[in-house]
């Protein structure tokens, strides 16, 4: 962002081009700001709401603005003049009101969208005036990452002048507002969040905001780093698109945070949020205990590129539930140091096995693996605390391995839509049947079963039994009769006879 506290000097405007829009001429007004530039488009009477506002408050001569012409004012000769004439205008007002840059200028050039010193002015103002009205209807705001950025920087320099003069501007404004939030939303830019909230199709909005320059600007979302140490006392915090490696410091997050969700980034690791403000984050397996996460209870970390749960998972210890949808996960490891997990969502991954989960996921209640790759579920037999299971849209097709989920005491809601199972005859009765006498307590596809079918998986669970039991008498005699072949001098025996 701009900085002109530092960077007045090497400051400059000027009028490029002019702009015709609909036979409305437009003067494309081009301010640089150190390496920060940015366009704002302005008609005449613009120009001339100004110029009444400065002479009426700020001692401007009136005669410094261009006078209007009614005839032959759209000719590209006089439109020529005009243009160099607005921009001496504005060049001479820049030198004169540089010291003070009061707000009638500053908006006029809209400083308070892109540099650090009026942008966080204008933000102050705002809470002065309406903040206890927001926080009275809620404690949630959402700042764009180049508000943030804002706040980062203005921490790091002294108060202006203009903020001791007008106590309206002051920061601390900003810093009482974040410090009674609970919920802070960060976003790519300030008008993200209606389509972020509304639009299905909002993965294409995301990217292209965060790369995408913001307003007019050479200013890019996810090239700016922020801080959260303005909020004290911060409980959930929710940041979509900006990647967590764009976090400086998160403060006293680690003591107050109880809920995490991150949408929409590019994060491959589960340390890029554990230890997003560590500079010093790698890969081995020792953990600094004072980066823990005291009071973290939910984390959703969906929609990313994640590819593994990593160790750091542990500086998350008192977690009960964590959402991994969308990500591109094919196992899951570390998770038994969660010793209080109990629901565990990872829809739409990559994961094909799960080989004795129950080492890892010993208390857990609910389970979401919809929309993998899965065929066998004898890794899921001994969550024994296990209540919902969704494992619908994976690949099984044999109904027999129902049989290892059947037998967990607790589970009550069950959901296989979408599996080619699901497309057998009697597939309701078939599944029912697995649960025995449990079956009745058995919601499956989000339903229980009618009369019907309770009395065909009965018929069924009777027969299976049978079978089985048949099956297990032939086993014994055939067991018995290879033993008896096996003994010494059997056989010498039914020879003589």
């Amino acid at each position: 962002m701009s900085n002109y506290q530092l960077h007045a000097n090497e400051t400059s405007i000027s009028i490029p081009r002019i702009i015709t829009v609909d036979s409305v001429n437009y003067y494309e007004v081009l301010v640089k700001c150190g390496h920060v530039m940015w366009t704002v488009n302005r008609r005449y009477r613009d120009f001339d709401e100004l110029h009444n506002k400065l002479t009426q408050e700020r001692s401007v001569a009136r005669d410094k603005l261009p006078p209007k012409k009614v005839i032959g004012n759209k000719s590209p000769t006089f439109l020529k003049k005009r243009q160099e004439a607005l921009e001496q205008y504005l060049k001479e007002m820049l030198t004169f009101l540089k010291v003070t840059m009061p707000k009638e200028f500053v908006e006029f050039l809209e400083f308070h969208r892109y540099d650090i010193i009026f942008l966080v002015q204008n933000l102050a103002n705002s809470f002065f005036l309406r903040g206890e009205s927001f926080l009275a209807k809620s404690k949630k705001y959402g700042f764009s990452v180049l508000e943030l950025h804002a706040f980062s920087e203005r921490l790091k320099i002294p108060c202006p002048s203009t903020e001791a003069a007008d106590g309206a501007l002051n920061f601390s404004h900003i810093m009482d507002f974040c410090s009674q939030l609970e919920t802070v939303i960060v976003l790519p830019t300030k008008n993200s969040l209606p389509m972020i909230l509304y639009d299905d199709d909002s993965n294409k909005y995301i990217p292209h905001a965060l790369h995408k320059p913001v307003g007019s600007s050479n200013l890019i979302p996810s090239q700016l780093r922020y801080e959260l140490s303005v909020f004290r006392g911060l409980q959930n915090l929710i940041i979509y698109g900006i990647s967590t490696e764009n976090i400086e410091s998160v403060g006293g997050l680690r003591e107050s945070l109880v809920r995490i969700e991150i949408y929409k980034t590019e994060i491959k690791h589960i340390r890029q949020i554990t230890l997003c403000d560590d500079i010093h984050r790698n890969d081995t397996e020792e953990l600094d205990r004072s980066k823990v996460w005291k009071n973290l209870r939910h984390a959703v970390f969906k929609d990313n590129q994640l590819m593994e749960i990593d160790h750091s998972i542990r500086l998350f210890p008192d977690l009960k539930d964590l959402v991994l949808d969308k990500n591109q996960i094919e196992s899951i490891s570390h998770l038994s140091h969660l010793n209080n997990l109990q629901t565990l969502s990872l829809r739409c991954n990559k994961i094909a096995e799960c080989h004795e989960w129950h080492m890892q996921l010993g208390n857990l209640v609910s389970l979401n693996l919809s929309q993998n790759r899965i065929r066998l579920l004898d890794g899921l037999s001994k969550l024994y605390s296990l209540v919902n299971l969704d494992l619908s849209c994976n690949q099984i097709d044999d109904i027999n391995e129902i049989d290892h989920i059947g037998n967990l005491p607790l589970l009550e809601n069950l959901r296989l839509m979408g599996n080619p199972v699901a497309g057998s005859v009697d597939y309701r009765a078939r599944v029912l049947s697995r649960f025995g006498e449990r079956l009745q307590e058995v919601y499956l596809d989000n339903e229980k079963g009618n009369q019907t079918e309770y009395d065909t998986a009965l018929v069924l669970s009777a027969l299976r039994i049978s079978a089985q039991s048949s099956q297990q008498k032939l086993h014994s005699l055939l067991d018995t009769a290879s033993a008896e072949d096996k003994l010494p001098g059997t056989s010498g025996i039914s020879g003589s006879r």
